[in-house]
């Protein structure tokens, strides 16, 4: 059984962190060359492609020994106090922090998770960006229409557009 995580209200850049669990690294692979991510932060939402954009990063993580980090967002309406949180949002919150940490496991890759409180996700992804100095984004992203044209909602746009490191959008395939 999981332990009650610890939740931390993004309210700016003055927040207090409480990450849920240590950092190890594995020692053994050779670094890739190119680009290397040395932190790599992957939000989660819930959405199908949330598995697949988690893997990618691990499989990115193995060889320079990245760190990745992952971070839910549970967004509360501006009619309650921020740090009012619903205990079934945390609970969904919290399973999804389990299943991120199950799959780092499989590729043994330390995930640092992390819940965090906002009135919208996409800033409060883009301040844990800046804060963690993550030096690439792996966002997952259900294709999803809307009038009959691709939507790609509010909080991807606002990554892309705002996120101080490189973005990497995984969408999944057209149905």
């Amino acid at each position: 059984m999981r332990p009650q995580p610890t939740i931390r209200t993004f309210t700016g850049r003055d927040c207090t962190r409480h990450p849920l669990h240590g950092e190890d690294h594995l020692e053994s692979l050779v670094p890739m060359q190119g680009f290397t991510p040395h932190r790599i932060m992957v939000p989660i939402n819930g959405a199908d492609t949330d598995e697949e954009a988690v893997r990618l990063a691990c499989r990115l993580a193995l060889r320079p020994h990245a760190q990745v980090y992952a971070i839910t967002v549970v967004e509360v309406r501006r009619g309650l106090a921020l740090r009012s949180v619903q205990d079934n949002e945390t609970a969904t919150a919290g399973a999804l922090l389990d299943r991120v940490e199950a799959i780092g496991k499989e590729y043994e890759v330390d995930i640092e998770t992390e819940l965090l409180q906002a009135r919208e996700a996409g800033p409060a992804i883009v301040d844990e960006v800046a804060e963690r100095q993550a030096d690439l984004v792996v966002v997952g992203m259900p294709f999803r229409e809307r009038f009959g044209e691709f939507f790609m909602g509010k909080t991807v746009p606002f990554i892309l557009r705002h996120a101080p490191c490189r973005t990497l959008i995984f969408r999944e395939p057209p149905a």
